[in-house]
Order: C-alpha cells, then sequence, then structure tokens
C-alpha cells in the first residue's frame, strides 16, 4: 500500500514538472514574439516622430524665408510649435548676398534639420561706400572713407604731405584709361591707370606709378578697371516717383520731427535745416517695418538749376525701429555737374547723421564738416573737413517701398544632421 502511493507521488512530482517547463516554454515563445512586435511599435513611432519633426524644422524654415522675401517682421532666432514639435529658426550673414536659415525641429527627443540658402536677386546694392561717375572723387582736409571706393574717374586726396594724405579704409578704384589715385593713403588695393603720391596698404594695379609706397605687390601694366554703372537707374527714379504721385499731395510745414510713410517727390528743392539741440529728426515709419523709403529732389522743367537738396544744422535720419536696414534715401535729379555747370546737387553740412544714403547720379554732391553718412553716389563728390563716409550696407540690399530694389530667393535646399 505505502509502494502505490510513492508510486502516485512521484507522477504528480512529474506532471508539475511539465507544467512549470511548458508554462516557462510558453512564456519564452510568448517573449519571443511579443519583443519584435513592441520593437516595430517603438521604430514606427519614431518614425512618426521623426517626420513630425522634419516636417515641422521645413515649416520653420519656409515660415522664415516667406517673412524675409516679403519684407516682413522677423527677428532670430524665432522659437515656434507646430503639432506638438518645438522649432528653432536661426539666420547667418554668408557674404553681401547670401544668407542660411537654419530650422532645427524635436519631438520625442528625434531631431530634424532643414537649411535653406538664400541669395538676392532682382534689384541693386551698394557695393562701395562711394561710387562716383567720371566727374570723381575729391577728399579735403581730414576727409576720410570707410569702405571700398569706386570711381568712373579721379580718385583725389587734397593733402599733399604723405604724412596727411586723405584716408580710405579699404581698396581704391579708379576706373578707364583716364583713372588716376594720388595724395590718398589705401588700406587696402589700389587700382587705376595711374597710382601717384599714394600710400597702399595692398598690392598695387596700374599701367604708370610713380612716388607711391605699396606694402603688397606690384602688378605693373594691369588693364584699367572697367567703368561700371550706377546701382540705381533713371527708370527705378521715375518708378519711384508715379509712386509718390499716385499718393496725392501733401503739405510740408516747418518742424523738427518727420515721419516717412512711404516716397517723397518734390518738384524743387528739398531744405531740411536743424539747429540747436538735436536738430531735424527724418524717420521712417514703424508701419514700413524693414523697407527704405526715398526723398526725390526733381524738377523736370529746370534739371541744371533746380531738384537740388540741403542739409544742415544736427539733422539726424532714422530707419524703423528694430530695423538695421531701414533707411532713408536723399536723391537729387539735378544734372549740372554733368552738363558741366557749378550747382551742386546734394549739398550736407554741419552734424547730418544716421541712416541716411545719398544718391546724385548726374549731379554733384558736396560733404562738410562733421558727416557721417551710409553711402554716396554720385557724378560727383567732394568731401570737406571732418566728413566721413562709413560703409555699413551691403550685407542685404535695401528694399524700398516700391519698385525694384532686391528680394531674397531661394538658392538651395538640404537637411543636414
Amino acid at each position: 500500500m505505502n509502494h502505490q502511493v510513492k508510486k502516485t507521488e512521484n507522477k504528480g512530482a512529474t506532471l508539475l514538472l511539465l507544467t512549470v517547463l511548458f508554462t516557462a516554454a510558453s512564456v519564452t515563445i510568448l517573449l519571443g514574439t511579443i519583443s519584435p512586435i513592441v520593437r516595430q511599435l517603438q521604430v514606427a513611432r519614431d518614425f512618426e516622430s521623426s517626420k513630425k519633426s522634419y516636417f515641422a524644422a521645413e515649416a520653420g524654415s519656409e515660415d522664415a524665408f516667406y517673412r524675409m522675401k516679403n519684407n516682413l517682421a522677423i527677428i532670430f532666432p524665432l522659437d515656434m510649435e507646430f503639432d506638438g514639435a518645438d522649432v528653432n529658426v536661426t539666420s547667418s550673414i554668408i557674404s553681401e548676398t547670401d544668407r542660411e536659415i537654419t530650422a532645427e525641429a524635436v519631438e520625442s527627443g528625434n531631431y530634424r534639420t532643414v537649411l535653406k540658402g538664400l541669395t538676392v536677386s532682382n534689384g541693386f546694392s551698394f557695393h562701395y561706400g562711394i561710387q562716383t561717375g567720371v566727374g570723381g572723387l575729391y577728399l579735403y582736409n581730414n576727409a576720410r572713407v570707410n569702405g571700398n571706393v569706386y570711381s568712373n574717374g579721379v580718385i583725389l586726396g587734397g593733402n599733399t604731405n604723405p604724412n596727411s594724405y586723405n584716408f580710405i579704409d579699404g581698396a581704391a578704384i579708379a576706373a578707364g584709361p583716364a583713372g588716376s589715385i594720388r595724395y590718398v593713403n589705401a588700406s587696402s588695393s589700389a587700382y587705376a591707370h595711374s597710382v601717384r603720391d599714394a600710400i597702399v596698404g595692398g598690392d598695387a594695379y596700374y599701367q604708370s606709378i610713380s612716388n607711391a609706397t605699396v606694402a603688397g605687390t606690384l602688378h605693373p601694366d594691369s588693364p584699367d578697371p572697367a567703368v561700371i554703372d550706377f546701382p540705381i537707374t533713371d527708370e527705378i527714379i521715375s518708378d519711384w516717383e508715379e509712386d509718390a504721385e499716385s499718393g496725392g499731395l501733401a503739405s510740408c510745414v516747418g518742424g523738427i520731427y518727420m515721419t516717412l510713410t512711404g516716397n517723397i517727390w518734390v518738384t524743387g528743392n528739398i531744405t531740411i535745416t536743424g539747429s540747436g539741440g538735436s536738430g531735424v529728426q527724418v524717420r521712417v515709419d514703424d508701419s514700413v517695418g524693414n523697407k527704405s523709403v526715398v526723398m526725390i529732389a526733381d524738377n523736370p522743367s529746370n534739371k541744371n538749376g533746380s531738384g537740388q537738396v540741403a542739409v544742415s544744422g544736427n539733422s539726424n535720419f532714422y530707419g524703423s525701429t528694430g530695423n538695421d536696414e531701414s533707411y532713408v534715401m536723399l536723391l537729387s535729379a539735378n544734372q549740372s555737374a554733368e552738363n558741366g555747370g557749378s550747382n551742386l546737387a546734394i549739398d550736407i553740412v554741419n552734424g547730418a547723421a544716421g541712416n541716411v544714403l545719398v544718391y546724385a547720379p548726374h549731379g554733384e554732391i558736396r560733404l562738410q564738416n562733421n558727416v557721417n553718412l551710409r553711402e554716396v553716389t554720385s557724378y560727383k563728390l567732394s568731401v570737406y573737413n571732418n566728413a566721413v563716409v562709413n560703409y555699413l550696407i551691403g550685407l542685404a540690399q535695401p528694399l524700398f517701398t516700391s519698385g525694384p530694389g532686391g528680394t531674397w530667393k531661394l538658392k538651395r535646399w538640404k537637411e543636414v544632421q
């Protein structure tokens, strides 16, 4: 009897062991089946999250591109959210006419980054601190230029002592067979048919040279630099005048503040005079955004004796608030200098400064005393005393409230790691 009980107990233990083994095997098989499914689900979730991050980055870069292309307000870095993904958009300057937009998005720890390369097209740009026509550039006393100079005529300093040559902090270029550089100290290279009585911090490219100190390499028998056109054509100026005319007439009364919401065309002369205190303040309205506004003096019936601009007495010019690329342009259509006359197109003296560009494609501009401008373009330019031209533009073409003036277009696109 006892023997039979023991045998039954052994059978029970065996059955229990088989059950445990079967259960363990079933769990192992089940886990082996579930784990790939779990991994696949995780991969699917990561893939979905990664796609969401990618599309969010693309959306962020497109948003920034749209704003820049259409001159809408934008401040970098730009943070935004698309469908639960956080996006950070930055912009970097590559060259005068190129920028990059980088948008990085993250969702559930998955990062995707999109880069857009932009370039400027369909407009114009100012590549030089000063650009003159055949009339040339003349510097007197302590006048100086911080930026490159391109003249279709001469570049002539008024100080004949080498210790006080007029300083150009940049390259000096005098174009054409009559191009000449004299009594100038250029920190960079010099390019001209004739370089004489000059100090050149870089290389010298010339047909003839005499009494010049050149820190770099001499390049004799170099071809004369090409005569180049001005960046803003008469056709563009006409378009601006039509735009101003379409806005109707406005009365200008005396005062110390002037806010500009669009282009202005005066069929006569423009005079801005301030004295004492902060003087006259001319400002681009904030509603204009990062665009610029032009004030045109042009009398079609008297191109030689009218259409002049005079600025004096602590007059200051400002772009719209927070926009470094917003400017006031003073433009004269006077043609006296080009026609051999002596009337000035633009005369700026005593304290004029700020985000102001001056432009007289057919006339002479004269700058005197404590004048501090961003860029000057004219048929002829004379700079006196302590007047300084500080070239601070060119990183992007200035955009105006109407007509061409440069805009951004997509140059390349890619996803980056």
